[in-house]
């Protein structure tokens, strides 16, 4: 009798091992597929939100910046003529340059020229923006100049920055150097030089 019960508790235990086999066998549990669902759904509006241009991160740079036109062109003459009558050699930069710039200028057309400093080649950038009206340059400079006050727009830069910020027309012109990061001495006599072009921004 002991033998028969303890066969027939063997028995049972088999059926027992068999039936949890096959639930096991069954397939991922309903909350792995719910899982994987939900994944789908968050990934679709991610994607959503980045071609409507939303995200937490605000707005981001154009892959591609438009031309430049005119406008960019009689300033660029114009500055250029007036550095090389100051003595300063202009060149085309040999690498990209994008300062750190408030939100409204991310898109913005540009062109950068470089005024050669002997002492310090790696710098002497000055960018030229362009807006669609002298109306909108000067609203735009004058958040630029806010921006560049502000806490977000100094950590950009060293702590002794100083900056040129000038409008000619629908232009902007931008121009920022440091005492102890640019070392060439004549690097205030142009930021001296690029006070002469243009209007200051808010005139």
């Amino acid at each position: 009798m002991t033998t028969s019960s303890g066969a027939a508790s063997n028995g049972s235990g088999s059926a027992t091992d068999a039936t949890g086999d096959q639930r096991r066998g069954g397939g991922p549990p309903i909350w792995f597929a719910l899982a994987a669902i939900g994944s789908l759904v968050v990934g679709g509006l991610l994607v959503l939100a980045s071609v409507l241009g939303l995200g937490a991160g605000g707005r981001t740079a154009a892959a591609t910046i438009p031309p430049t036109g005119q406008a960019t062109q009689r300033t660029y003459d114009l500055l250029v003529a007036t550095l090389e009558r100051a003595s300063f050699q202009v060149r085309v930069p040999q690498t990209a340059y994008r300062p750190g710039e408030s939100p409204s200028l991310v898109d913005v057309p540009r062109r950068v020229v470089q005024a050669i400093l002997p002492s310090d080649p790696d710098h002497g950038y000055i960018v030229i923006y362009e807006l669609p009206s002298a109306d909108e340059a000067a609203r735009v400079g004058r958040d630029f100049a806010a921006y560049l006050a502000s806490g977000t727009g100094a950590v950009q830069y060293p702590r002794d920055a100083q900056f040129v910020l000038r409008r000619l027309d629908q232009t902007l012109i931008f121009f920022s150097w440091s005492p102890s990061v640019s070392p060439d001495p004549s690097v205030a006599r142009l930021a001296a030089t690029l006070e002469t072009v243009g209007v200051g921004v808010g005139s």
